[in-house]
């Protein structure tokens, strides 16, 4: 195209000094000497020799480089590009490390920047044409510095107006592949990538100056090149060196990735062209490439260099290819990478979104779901049984269980939607989004649809894998999906299936298993804010019943604390049933619980211990056994979620209770800690009973039913679990709401409970002092009996108070059963005013059985000589035998202080008691 003769002749005359300078130079020659004698194939040299060969390489760089600089700034290019050139013969050589060759490539990238820039000034003062220059360099005499040069003046070049760009980035495509050395090419194409990144061309005209379409056929066309040459690594050098290469070719792997970050850089590359031409090119030379490095590594690439958009549009070919990699790719980890970046951009989406839109979708989602978990309870009714325990192949949901055959055509029209490009769903209008996932795309679906495929397609899968897989898509259907329920639950049933099939297999009792069903069981608990939730999910109990033992109990954990977390109100015995159930590992006694030592430290919610801990299997072992404060700990937390069994009918509170002792009736030692919540709860019910008297019919056979029922719980705490003190404090504190209701001879039998439990099993002297002081205090209240009864039971406790074995006790019991005798039929009277003064009807008051009111004058006044002679002549024969007394084994008395207290404390209840006794005889002389 040189027109001008004079410019014609000089471009001849730097063509023919070129070749002279490439071609006769002794420099050059001796360097090509040099290179015809270096292996072809990568030899296993020294570590020594490598580091030299390498030393030397660099000390020729930066002797050349520093020549190079030198002729650039005297203007004299040949001479510099000569210098270029012997620089650039050191990448020729086959002897270093992939680590050692990159460190040389830098050192030369490094100074081949001096050379581009020179370039571009000199073409934009016009010393030099870039088009000239081009040509000129091809004719180096050796291929590497050949291509480096060109790729130099050629970047250079397309970065000028009005280059020929498109015929500049072919024809160096096509001389690129003149290097078929793997790493000598890998580095010389991503030189060739790095060098035009900046000026690929990214319009749509079909000109010489390139369009997008251009761009990414060079890219891509660059990708497949240098992915074959890394492949080829594998085979260089003998087999025993087998691991090394494997070692160098992960090092190189970057190399290979940068070009789908450039594609992914591109600007204009929309979604149609990313699924028509893009993924489809970078599918297919993944797969035909059949390497497992390769594989793993570049779809990895894909799944974190393209945005989510594309991903949501592209899930079946993706998933598709994953099908058809290599049997050695851990596929597991690709599904799932590309699973949890899904969900987390949802969970991104979600907090990005207008928070008002936001809040009425979650509302709109808390209704699906309410609903739906509404409507399995109901269908649970209907069946006879509770949504917690249906069998694993009940069809509660109107949805397909995992298939067997061939892709449905719902899956089928699911993944067509999810490869739809925008373009064909823009005409039905703007698309609604939840969390981020456009409605049209069936995420869930196409995911299920390809998991299924993958596992049935691939039996090399283990057990381990396959519930990676399931965790994943729980997190995703509870991160995009949350009011779909069925969806967790086709999970929760493919699981089970699978756990049925690998039974007899060591890897399902393996720990990597064992976690990931505790995850998988564990994700809904999390996600949910109500653990009422879970019942409605029928495969997730039979589940939870297959896993070990410690996978339960930390489940179960997990359940109690989300309970108490949030405060979950549960109002029906149904209900009640169904969580329970789901903790019954903590409630009742397990066959394979010391499969899991107490102390064991757990990993999410696993303890080690529990998963290695015996041979065979281990879901048959022997009997459960745990320390008794890690029990109580636990039992603890049960007995807080008691009070949270709630109903606003009295009537359904006392079924749930009911409920609830059926599943605590099986807790052997536990019963010690979970009873007594079940009885306070169940005092407190009396009592609401009472105070709705006027408005509940019979509510004193009911009331009678439920002090029956803490009956039965207290004789049980006292006789089977060993727990008399509570037991006594249990009994007293139903008498006194069985007084309160005006129950005598229920009352009666709770205060005769109370005695036995204390004659029976309280022996220790300080123990009888406050088990005897408790009951005392108890009597003093009560305002029910009739003369006989209330001095029946009043004459055992002043008879227990003065057996203790202590006198200093007995002291203390007798002095404060001297006051039984005194109670004031005022006490009664005011007590009926308080409830006339708060508007409450007083009726029941003002009908007592006269014979109470006169029993209490009575017995003020008919005990009156047995109280004086009894308590003074008691506390007199106490109080010197306690000032006397000698509390040493070897005869020495207590210190006079200390007998002087106790001596004091004796002579207060005295003058008290004889107080009382002279105001007695003063309101009713004629007593005496």
């Amino acid at each position: 195209d040189v027109t001008n003769p004079r410019q014609c002749q000089k471009v001849t005359k730097l063509r023919r000094s070129c070749i002279r300078l490439h071609c006769s130079s002794p420099i050059h020659l001796k360097a090509s000497a040099r290179s015809l004698y270096q292996p072809t194939t990568s030899m296993a040299l020294p570590v020594m020799e490598e580091g030299k060969l390498l030393v030397d390489a660099l000390n020729t760089v930066k002797i050349q480089v520093q020549q190079m600089k030198r002729y650039l700034e005297l203007d004299q290019l040949m001479d510099a590009l000569k210098s270029a050139s012997l620089m650039l013969a050191e990448l020729r050589t086959s002897s270093l490390s992939p680590k050692q060759y990159y460190e040389l490539y830098m050192a030369v990238f490094d100074a081949l920047r001096h050379l581009s820039n020179y370039l571009y000034d000199a073409h934009t003062q016009s010393r030099h044409h870039l088009a000239d220059l081009y040509e000129l360099v091809q004719y180096a005499g050796n291929i590497i510095p050949r291509l480096y040069l060109m790729i130099t003046v050629g970047a250079v070049y397309m970065s000028v107006p009005d280059a020929p760009v498109k015929e500049i980035m072919k024809d160096m495509m096509e001389m690129s592949r003149g290097v078929l050395h793997p790493m000598r090419g890998l580095f010389l194409r991503h030189y060739l990538s790095g060098q035009t990144r900046d000026h690929l061309p990214v319009g749509s005209d079909d000109g010489p100056g390139g369009n997008l379409q251009d761009s990414t056929t060079f890219v891509l066309t660059n990708f497949v090149e240098m992915n074959k040459l890394w492949v080829r690594l594998q085979h260089q050098g003998h087999s025993r060196d087998r691991e090394k290469r494997e070692l160098e070719r992960r090092e190189l792997r970057i190399l290979v990735g940068t070009n789908l970050v450039r594609l992914s850089q591109l600007d204009g590359v929309d979604l149609e062209m990313y699924q028509g031409a893009i993924l489809p090119s970078i599918l297919e030379q993944v797969v035909s490439c059949k390497d497992v490095i390769a594989q793993e590594y570049l779809m990895e690439v894909v799944i974190q260099v393209f945005t989510d958009e594309f991903h949501l549009h592209s899930l079946g070919p993706f998933l598709t290819a994953t099908a058809q990699l290599h049997p050695k790719v851990n596929i597991k980890a690709i599904v799932i990478a590309l699973i949890d970046r899904l969900a987390a951009y949802a969970a991104r989406e979600a907090e990005n979104e207008d928070p008002e839109e936001t809040k009425k979708q979650e509302e709109a989602a808390a209704r699906r779901l309410a609903e739906k978990v509404k409507t399995q309870k109901v269908k649970s009714r209907e069946n006879g049984s509770s949504g917690a325990t249906l069998a694993p192949e009940a069809d509660t949901w109107s949805t397909p269980q995992p298939p067997i055959g061939p892709p449905t055509e719902s899956v089928t029209e699911s993944a067509v939607a999810a490869t739809a490009s925008p373009s064909e769903t823009e005409s039905a209008g703007a698309l609604k989004k939840f969390r981020g996932v456009p409605e049209n795309v069936q995420l869930f679906e196409v995911f299920w649809q390809q998991v299924v495929e993958l596992i049935r397609a691939r039996p090399d899968l283990s057990i381990q894998d396959i519930t990676a897989l399931f965790v994943s898509l729980t997190n995703l259907s509870l991160s995009c999906y949350p009011d779909r329920l069925e969806y967790v639950d086709q999970i929760l049933s493919y699981a089970g299936e699978k756990i049925r099939e690998y039974t007899d297999s060591p890897d399902l009792h393996t720990a990597q298993t064992s976690s990931n069903l505790a995850a998988l069981l564990v994700a809904p608990i999390n996600s949910y804010q109500s653990v009422l939730t879970l019942l409605a999910i029928p495969n997730y109990a039979p589940l939870l019943t297959t896993q070990l033992f410690s996978t339960r109990r930390s489940i179960a954990h997990s359940i109690v604390s989300s309970v108490l977390k949030n405060e979950t109100i549960i109002e029906t015995p149904e209900d009640v049933d169904g969580v329970l159930e789901l903790c019954h590992v903590l409630i009742k006694d397990q066959s394979d619980g010391h499969s899991a030592a107490p102390n064991g430290v757990a990993v999410n919610g696993i303890s080690g211990s529990g998963l290695n801990g015996s041979q065979g299997n281990p879901r048959k072992l022997g009997p459960y056994s745990v320390e008794r404060e890690e029990m109580a700990e636990e039992q603890g937390w049960v007995a807080r979620m008691v009070h949270l069994f709630r109903s606003e009918s009295l009537d359904v509170q006392f079924e749930l209770l009911q409920m609830a002792r059926r599943h605590f009736d099986a807790g052997g030692e536990r019963m010690r800690f979970t009873f007594p919540a079940l009885i306070t709860s169940s005092i407190k019910l009396c009592r609401r009973y009472k105070n709705r008297e006027h408005l509940e019919t019979d509510w004193e056979t009911k009331v009678s039913t439920i002090l029956k029922f803490c009956r039965q719980l207290i004789f049980i705490l006292a006789n089977q679990v060993d727990a008399p003190t509570i037991a006594l404090r249990l009994f007293l504190l139903a008498a006194q709401i069985s007084d309160e209701c005006g129950f005598e001879d229920l009352t009666y039998d709770l205060y005769v409970q109370a005695f036995s439990v204390y004659e029976d099993n309280i022996s220790e002297s300080r123990a009888q002092l406050q088990a005897i002081t408790l009951v005392i205090g108890a009597l003093e209240g009560a305002k029910v009996f009739s003369v006989d009864n209330y001095d029946t039971l009043i004459t055992k406790a002043a008879l227990h108070a003065s057996k203790l074995l202590k006198k200093s006790h007995q002291s203390t019991a007798v002095g404060f059963a001297s006051h039984l005798w005194w109670q004031e039929k005022a006490h009664l009277e005011t007590e009926a005013e308080l409830e006339e003064g708060d508007g409450k009807p007083a009726a029941k008051t003002e009908e007592k059985d006269d014979e109470t009111v006169k029993a209490v004058s009575c017995r003020r006044v008919s005990f009156c000589s047995r109280l004086t002679v009894d308590c003074t002549s008691s506390l007199t024969k106490i109080a010197s035998v306690c000032w006397n007394v000698c509390s040493d084994p070897c005869g020495r008395q207590d210190p006079p202080s200390k007998r002087l207290s106790r001596f004091n404390s004796i002579v207060m209840h005295w003058i008290s008691t004889c107080t009382i006794l002279i105001m007695g005889l003063q309101q009713s002389p004629l007593s005496l």
